[in-house]
């Protein structure tokens, strides 16, 4: 009888609990499936009374999203066991609900996590949901796999979706008191931040791309990725003016960065700040004369202002410092267009007939350009960047050689000037 007695006050207790839910909230418990309990959570999300009964509607659609977690990684386990005991046949594993089965749960645990610490009808808060965290934070990786699994596919789509997931995720406060140094939060932060890019979301694109360069490995990629994001966005004065911002905000927070430093030092020059540029040039050159960025940007500002022999020092004295081919033909090509333009004006400033001893003088500084924008030649091999050196080759050759040497000619061709 005490027996019938206990049972008959669980029962009453149960009811009593159950009977305090809505009408809305009792359809949602009920629910066999995640879809069927998306559908009416979404259809009566207003009609529920109370953050309590939101917190217990999403916490349902959280356990039926695991629920197929469950059962995808318990065929994954199967499977995986048969194969070291030398079984054959596999079961299928549905992989895509899989994963989007955990992105499901983690984003309704979210939702969870919001109104479960939200005060009750009484003011008070009292969480009952905590422990999501630590289940979930335990699946997040699985983000990664999703990411990678639709990279796979070809899904750029959903390839992203995770990808941004498994990072926007780390800062959720769901995670708060679980979560631990993530190593991949960088790395993955990098993908992400590309994929927002390409797809012209920059203000997430700048998020990921701050991530990206706390990580070690990915660092210097990232950087000049982060110069990419904010040069995309330029498309007004006011926009350069805000980029202007930026660059110097970041080259405050990272001094030794040459990248933002050669950005910011072009963006002075090219928005008619040449007095700033002129300065950040200058200080980086005190404290280091032989700073190749530094040189680099004083040849570029000075043979903009038509100063070609200033140029010229800095960016011979740069060259040797090149790294690649690629850099040699730039620098090259450079110098010889210095040159090139050096004489060019100062035979257009001479009026009438040139007098032999006037051109023999003329001859020598076309044949420093000459000399240098061979050199960009030679090392041009596909000639993919003979517009920076054929046609001012072919205009030191029709001054020094003549209209109809051969050498003139080629260079002709090259440039696709009619002769």
């Amino acid at each position: 009888m005490k027996k019938l007695f206990i049972a008959a006050l669980m029962m009453v207790s149960t009811s009593a609990a159950f009977a305090g839910d809505s009408e809305p909230l009792k359809a949602i418990l009920k629910a066999k499936d995640y879809t069927e309990a998306e559908q009416l959570l979404k259809s009566s999300l207003a009609n529920l009374t109370s953050n309590e009964e939101k917190a217990k509607a999403y916490n349902k659609l959280m356990e039926l999203a695991l629920a197929k977690v469950d059962a995808e990684q318990a065929v994954q386990i199967e499977n995986e066991t048969n194969k070291q005991m030398g079984k054959e046949g596999n079961k299928p594993v549905d992989e895509e609900g899989l994963y989007k089965a955990i992105c499901n749960a983690i984003d309704a645990a979210v939702e969870c996590d919001k109104y479960d610490k939200m005060p009750n009808e009484k003011g008070k808060t009292k969480q009952k949901f905590a422990a999501n965290g630590q289940r979930l934070y335990n699946l997040r990786g699985q983000l990664i796999n999703g990411g990678i699994y639709f990279q796979n596919i070809k899904d750029d789509a959903n390839a992203y979706k995770y990808l941004a997931s498994y990072v926007d995720s780390y800062d959720y406060p769901l995670f708060d008191g679980v979560k631990a140094e993530d190593q991949n939060l960088g790395n993955i932060a990098y993908y992400a931040s590309i994929y927002a890019y390409q797809n012209k979301e920059f203000a997430k694109a700048e998020k990921y791309v701050v991530k990206a360069i706390s990580d070690p490995e990915r660092s210097a990629e990232a950087k000049a990725l982060q110069l990419q994001i904010l040069q995309a966005q330029l498309k007004t004065h006011e926009d350069s003016l805000n980029y202007v911002k930026k660059l110097e905000g970041l080259l405050v927070a990272d001094s030794n960065n040459e990248a933002v430093f050669i950005n910011l030092a072009n963006m002075y020059s090219l928005i008619g700040q040449t007095e700033k540029a002129d300065k950040m040039i200058a200080d980086k050159l005190a404290a280091d004369p032989n700073n190749y960025s530094a040189l680099t940007m004083k040849g570029q500002v000075a043979s903009q202002r038509k100063d070609y022999d200033t140029a010229i020092e800095a960016l011979e004295k740069a060259l040797p410092q090149a790294k690649d081919d690629d850099t040699r033909i730039i620098l090259n090509s450079a110098i010889g267009q210095c040159y090139f333009y050096k004489a060019q004006d100062k035979v257009n400033a001479v009026k009438g007939v040139l007098t032999p001893a006037a051109k023999q003088q003329f001859d020598a500084v076309y044949q420093k350009a000459i000399d240098y924008l061979e050199a960009a030649k030679a090392l041009d091999v596909t000639k993919a960047q003979k517009s920076s050196w054929a046609y001012p080759l072919y205009g030191c050759y029709y001054f020094v050689k003549g209209a109809d040497a051969p050498e003139t000619s080629e260079a002709a061709a090259v440039a696709g000037v009619a002769q």
